[in-house]
């Protein structure tokens, strides 16, 4: 079965520190960082519950996230990954709130609609796993499967692959990597932007591997 088209939905990066030396920046230092056009329309929450902090800048297609011990940047472009911005944006929040932060890891997030030239028949992988009165008197709607793959260092891959409809899978990825230094400069940042990239590819491999 060949894929058809491929669809980048979202994505995102998650840096993740060492707790004992997270700071979370000042509300007006956060909202100021962006000016002018690039925040036009932009919406700032401070959830004090959650202990959360959320900037969404619509004319810039990206939402950054202040969580305990977290930065997240979400980009909702659904642009690949050679012309989205994300990353760039990134770096920028990373540099001018949490360089003096202790890096623990960093990863990314996928979510990847697939379109087949053949029809995917879900009853019968569902019946691999349970028997056919399991469907008595039932449309199946969707099935997927969920694994995660340990590597080398620390690395953890986890896929969450779901037939949506006969002829579409959608497939979400999450890549982890520990930190290999308390910092990142700026070699670091251009390694991150090219494995940004490149994971988002070999997404496609696994979708030719996966056995309908």
């Amino acid at each position: 079965m060949k894929i058809v088209s491929k669809s980048v939905h979202h994505s995102n990066i998650v840096f993740v520190f060492d707790g004992s030396r997270f700071v979370v920046p000042e509300n007006h230092e956060f909202t100021s960082f962006y000016r002018g056009e690039e925040a036009a329309g932009a919406r700032f929450i401070d959830d004090p519950v959650l202990r959360t902090k959320v900037l969404d800048l619509p004319k810039k297609k990206i939402q950054i996230t202040v969580e305990p011990q977290r930065l997240k940047v979400d980009d909702n472009s659904q642009e690949d990954p050679e012309r989205s911005v994300l990353i760039a944006e990134a770096e920028k929040v990373y540099r001018q709130f949490f360089l003096s932060c202790k890096l623990i890891g960093y990863g990314f997030n996928y979510d990847i609609y697939y379109q087949t030239d053949g029809v995917i028949r879900t009853s019968d992988l569902l019946e691999k796993f349970v028997g056919k009165e399991a469907l008595w008197k039932s449309d199946l709607l969707d099935i997927g499967v969920q694994f995660t793959l340990a590597k080398d260092d620390g690395k953890r891959e986890t896929y969450f692959v779901k037939i949506t409809s006969p002829m579409e899978v959608a497939i979400h990825v999450n890549y982890h990597f520990p930190a290999r230094t308390s910092s990142l400069g700026a070699a670091d940042m251009a390694a991150i932007e090219k494995m940004f990239g490149e994971r988002c590819i070999a997404t496609d491999e696994l979708m030719k591997e996966l056995k309908f």
